[in-house]
């Protein structure tokens, strides 16, 4: 380590680095004056691609094609499913709706938020916007619109304007070219003409009337001032139920980006396992998992993780991750992570030292027996009631052979302790010792 070394190498050393350092921002520096010469290979190949990141806001095939094919928005998904999805749900709303009247879909993106001052947090986008266009930028629109008894609609996003300035500080922005392009959405307009828009529209149909569809639980001003002043002729819905129930089916491609997300979350928890140890702090857990799944690819950690030494394990949100884990205790961690839109959330418990006591280990081959059989289980049948009441009649039993529960006689009896509330769930622990 450099730390070890005499301050003499250690100095000659900062100085090699500080020299290529340099050097390395002076080319930087002199790549930005694009040359009008032509360059030869792979060199031109480089500025174009720097063109290109600096021209859209996010990914595109151009820039990552190590990451994205060509007609792709986001990985994995091609701007004609994107498409396929916005198809789907003016269908739903078309049989939702008499026929008599038309209709207005509007989904909204996610807005920054701020953690103090102009200091922003990690933007996320919401989920169901990204699910109907793949655009990560924050304050924009889509709106979806059809005539009275019409089973055909246009789609519109609605940006904000570019802002020179922000660019300077923040990069590029989505422009109306993006829109149309790269999302491949029919038509695109800037923020400031929703609300001329929505009127206009409305007024089209007075006499028929407009379903405006939406969700509830989001406050949108601009829509709900339209709404207030135009309330005659106007019918709010629920675009929810109808939005959700076609998220539930997945597509091959959302099939494998949720396994990528699984593989990585699996894969950076055995990472955290192996730097376990005695006297480790929660926290330190945590940050290895997040850095093992941002380096295999996700984006960013699904949550705020559950890492819980000991008895906090029985906490079932303890989210503080700040204690030391003793020797001898088993650790809980619940994780997972964000790959491209698409979360893993996975839960394991371990020996902080890496060997179970023989209580420690009936408990972990108890629950195991259970999440075995269960997967078994698990087909497109059952229903999660089913799956919930097979586990609770699994574990009573597994729980009873290992001395819980010991009066238990029936089935019913078996799950009642399988089922047992968190707080009797943790007496249960303490009084065989488990840690």
């Amino acid at each position: 380590m450099v730390v070890s070394r005499s301050p003499r190498i250690f100095f000659s050393m900062w100085k090699k680095i500080t020299k290529r350092n340099v050097t390395v921002q002076m080319s930087m520096v002199s790549s930005r004056n694009f040359s009008r010469s032509p360059l030869p290979g792979n060199k031109q190949l480089d500025l174009q691609q720097n063109q290109l990141l600096r021209k859209y806001p996010q990914p595109v095939f151009e820039s990552h094609p190590h990451l994205l094919k060509n007609g792709e928005v986001t990985p994995l998904i091609h701007k004609d499913e994107y498409k396929e999805r916005r198809t789907k749900l003016m269908q739903k709303v078309s049989k939702q709706s008499d026929g008599s009247k038309a209709n207005l879909v509007v989904v909204q993106s996610s807005s920054k938020v701020y953690m103090s001052g102009k200091i922003p947090y990690v933007f996320r986008q919401d989920s169901d916007f990204l699910y109907l266009t793949g655009c990560l930028e924050p304050d924009v629109a889509l709106l979806m619109i059809s005539a009275p008894g019409s089973d055909n609609f246009e789609s519109i996003v609605f940006i904000p304007k570019i802002d020179s300035n922000t660019e300077v500080w923040e990069g590029p922005k989505a422009d109306l070219e993006f829109c149309l392009n790269i999302l491949g959405i029919e038509q695109a307009n800037y923020f400031s003409q929703i609300a001329p828009f929505m009127c206009s529209f409305i007024k089209q149909n007075h006499l028929s009337g407009v379903h405006i569809w939406r969700d509830p639980g989001r406050s949108f001003q601009i829509v709900d001032d339209v709404i207030s002043q135009k309330s005659g002729s106007i019918i709010a819905r629920d675009i929810v139920p109808l939005l959700h129930s076609l998220r539930v089916i997945k597509s091959k491609s959302e099939q494998e980006l949720m396994r990528r997300s699984c593989s990585i979350i699996a894969s950076a928890t055995i990472e955290t396992m192996k730097m376990s140890q005695p006297s480790v702090c929660e926290s330190q857990l945590w940050a290895c998992v997040e850095y093992h799944s941002r380096m295999k690819g996700a984006q960013y950690l699904a949550y705020p993780p559950v890492v819980a030494g000991g008895d906090r394990a029985n906490t079932i949100h303890y989210i503080n991750n700040n204690q030391l884990i003793n020797n001898g205790e088993m650790v809980l961690m619940d994780a997972g992570c964000q790959y491209y839109g698409y979360t893993s959330d996975m839960t394991r418990c371990w020996p902080i030292n890496g060997k179970f006591t023989n209580s420690q280990a009936e408990a972990y081959e108890a629950v195991l027996d259970v999440q075995l059989d269960l997967i078994q289980f698990c087909n497109e049948r059952p229903p999660l009631d089913i799956l919930f009441q097979r586990m609770c009649r699994q574990l009573g039993k597994n729980l009873q052979q290992i001395g819980f529960g010991k009066n238990a006689k029936s089935c019913a009896e078996r799950a009642q302790v399988g089922s047992r509330d968190s707080k009797k769930i943790s007496e249960l622990v303490k009084s065989k010792h488990l840690t």
